[in-house]
């Protein structure tokens, strides 16, 4: 199909002969299963006559596909195609590549980049001039397999296989290990394919070892992926295998298939195994696990309000001392302006018309509620003196000596005799209106107040009542959620030992899982969960629940006893525990800033300045220690650390053909630096760093593949 693609692509790509070079892409087919091969092609067309001016190979940058698995395919023709149109005869070159999507949805083929250089002239040595073309950018509309006539063993295979099996021996003893094999082979990428299932009831089968082989020099990508186990015969005799089924999803005849293999027997002598049930009543839990469940600890002093206010109150004895040292401001003491008003009836020379005028004004404003229009409209004051108990007469003194100030100081100057008599006669006039006017007690100010408070709305205090309600309701609420999960978290863990005990591991690694989802604080319960893993055979989940453990409980012994099983390094700088726990580098800091405040208040005390050598010494211990602080709960957290899956290679790029730096060991702990597709870059202890699929790495922060 590679060359017919080749001639289609050769044949169907858009021409503009006008232009030396085209560069067009296209996907073959456009829609596809998950796990189908989509071939993305790209052709090069150059023309003849542009083409002896080349002086180097145009360089190809292929897209980067996002959500796809991608394999370079080897060109079916080692000549280039040709294509003519009119008179103008174009060489192609196509560019392949297998795209293999690992989840139903559209995806989008971002566009192919090419750079060339042509000469200016055909002198030998003249300058060249760059340039670029991109190619058209397309979708791919992946589908799922169909749920109509699914088998029930259907595991995810999609390709077009078949199945064959191989026992290393044709005879073997009892409790003699003999390796069998099964190969599945076919169309479609085969990294995908999942371990097949198989039943030998006359033996125990264990998982061993896959191997993979891919084969890209045709238009499919096709290979061969094998599957080992380790059989261990329980019975003697002659013994039948099984043939194996296989279940996959034919996306070329669109339609579920079964794969199976030919039914084989082997010769079993006779040897010295012990009974499984004298093996099992023998048996014994290979490690220690945590019987107690003691919830979540609790948290740390330099997490509460104390620990905060105990810090921030540290300055104030400097600042107080520092503050009563300084010398106080007494604020200017306010002249009232009747008082004012007073001076200048006495003040000589006397005081002109227009300062008269304002004082005055402001000794009846400070006493008196004056509204703006007052002061400019005839008889307005004395309404306002009578309505606030003044007699008429005195009422319209203070109008008419109002008019007289007015007409002196906005209608020309007047002496300073005259002045003085208006000084006098303004503060007689205030006198008897103070004098005569209500006590300042029966003023309506009072009753303005008193009529807000009744008027005010009943919304705010109605607000405060129903929030501070659903305050507590939410806490309540809250309360009753987290003892029902304590208490369904114990229940769980006082199961998981009990399986532990009878030896049921994997169930015992289930009802642990079970406490860390129900209670993920709960050290207790993530601890017990890698250990009953391990015993089940999984490192990783192992290494993940001790891990996990460890960071919430630092000063746990055993932890790091559990650790120093694992064959992966756990004491590297990526892997290792926190070596100083958050609280006591917080703690170093307060003890530190607190000497550092201490220094300096003495200092103060004794008159001299706050900061010396000593309390600059503390407080940059204490800088130090919180910083420790801050670095050890982010290396508590693991955030971004992640345990690596048995089976996983570090590649030195994103992509499943490219060179393996090395192989990794089941437990290997990963600090993800960055994601790319269904690719992670890491970073691992022994100054190793690479690539490796995201589906083979499960994060310590949380229960689950790596998402970042």
């Amino acid at each position: 199909m590679g060359l017919a693609l080749q001639l289609a692509i050769v044949a169907r790509a858009p021409l503009d002969t006008a232009k030396g070079v085209n560069f067009h892409a296209m996907v073959v087919p456009d829609t596809v299963y998950v796990g189908q091969q989509a071939t993305y092609q790209v052709g090069v067309f150059i023309d003849d006559q542009l083409r002896v001016r080349l002086r180097r190979n145009p360089e190809f940058v292929p897209p980067d596909p996002q959500g796809m698995l991608a394999y370079e395919l080897t060109p079916a023709a080692q000549d280039p195609a040709t294509r003519r149109v009119g008179h103008h005869v174009f060489e192609v070159h196509v560019f392949e590549r297998a795209l293999f999507p690992l989840a139903p949805g559209r995806y989008e083929v971002p566009s192919a980049l090419l750079a060339y250089s042509l000469p200016l002239s055909l002198s030998f040595f003249s300058r060249e001039e760059n340039h670029s073309l991109l190619a058209e950018s397309l979708a791919v509309v992946v589908r799922a397999p169909p749920a109509e006539g699914r088998p029930a063993d259907y595991l995810g295979a999609v390709g077009d296989l078949h199945l064959a099996e191989h026992l290393d021996s044709t005879a073997a003893r009892v409790g003699d290990p003999m390796r069998f094999t099964v190969s599945v082979a076919g169309r479609g990428d085969v990294n995908l394919f999942p371990r097949p299932v198989i039943g030998v009831s006359w033996a125990s089968a264990v998982p061993a070892q896959e191997r993979v082989r891919l084969d890209t020099t045709t238009d499919e990508v096709r290979g061969t992926k094998e599957f080992d186990w380790l059989v261990t015969p329980r019975d003697s005799g002659r013994l039948a295998v099984p043939a194996i089924r296989y279940p996959y999803f034919n996306p070329y005849t669109e339609r579920y298939e079964i794969a199976l293999t030919r039914p084989d027997s082997v010769r079993v002598a006779p040897g010295q195994l012990a009974a499984a049930d004298t093996a099992r009543l023998d048996a014994t839990p290979p490690l220690a696990i945590r019987r107690i469940y003691r919830g979540v600890p609790r948290g740390p002093l330099y997490q509460s309000p104390i620990f905060l206010a105990i810090g921030l109150a540290g300055p104030l004895p400097a600042l107080l001392l520092s503050a009563r040292r300084r010398p106080r401001r007494r604020p200017a003491r306010s002249v009232p302006p009747a008082e004012t008003l007073r001076r200048l009836a006495h003040d000589q020379p006397p005081a002109d018309a227009r300062t008269i005028r304002g004082v005055f004004v402001q000794a009846l404003s400070a006493r008196f509620t004056l509204g703006p229009n007052v002061l400019t409209h005839p008889g307005a004051l004395a309404h306002t003196l009578r309505r606030e108990g003044v007699t008429p007469r005195t009422a319209e003194r203070a109008e008419s000596l109002l008019a007289a100030l007015d007409r002196a100081s906005f209608g020309g100057a007047v002496t300073s005799r005259a002045g003085g008599e208006s000084a006098a006669r303004a503060i007689g006039v205030y006198d008897a209106v103070v004098s005569e006017a209500r006590p300042p007690a029966a003023h309506g100010r009072s009753r303005r107040t008193g009529d807000r408070a009744r008027t005010a709305p009943p919304g705010r205090t109605t607000a405060i009542v129903l929030l501070v309600a659903a305050t507590t309701a939410t806490a309540a609420w809250g309360n009753v959620i987290q003892r029902d999960a304590s208490a369904t978290a114990r229940r769980e863990f006082a199961a998981g030992v009990a399986s532990y005990a009878s030896g049921d591991y994997a169930s015992a690694a289930a009802q642990f899982a079970a406490v860390t989802q129900l209670v993920p604080g709960a050290p207790d319960g993530w601890v017990n969960a890698g250990t009953a893993a391990w015993a089940a055979g999984d490192t990783a989940d192992a290494v993940v629940g001790w891990q996990r453990g460890g960071r919430l409980e630092p000063q746990a012994r055993d932890v790091r006893d559990l650790l120093a099983l694992v064959r992966a390094p756990q004491d590297g700088p990526i892997a290792r525990l926190p070596r100083v726990p958050a609280p006591w580098a917080a703690c170093i800091s307060l003890l530190f800033w607190l000497a550092a405040c201490g220094v300096a208040a003495l200092r103060i005390a004794r008159g001299r300045p706050p900061w010396s050598a000593g309390a600059a010494i503390a407080a940059a211990i204490a800088i130090v220690a919180a910083w420790g602080s801050v670095r050890a709960n982010e290396e508590a957290a693991a955030a971004h650390l992640a345990v690596v899956r048995p089976g996983a290679a570090l590649h030195a790029a994103p992509a499943l053909d490219a060179e393996r730096v090395s192989r990794l060991d089941a437990g290997d702990v990963a600090l993800v630096l960055a994601t790319h597709g269904v690719w992670s870059e890491v970073q691992l202890d022994g100054d190793r760093d690479g690539w490796i699929a995201t589906a083979q790495l499960t994060s310590i922060a949380q229960r689950g593949p790596v998402a970042y």
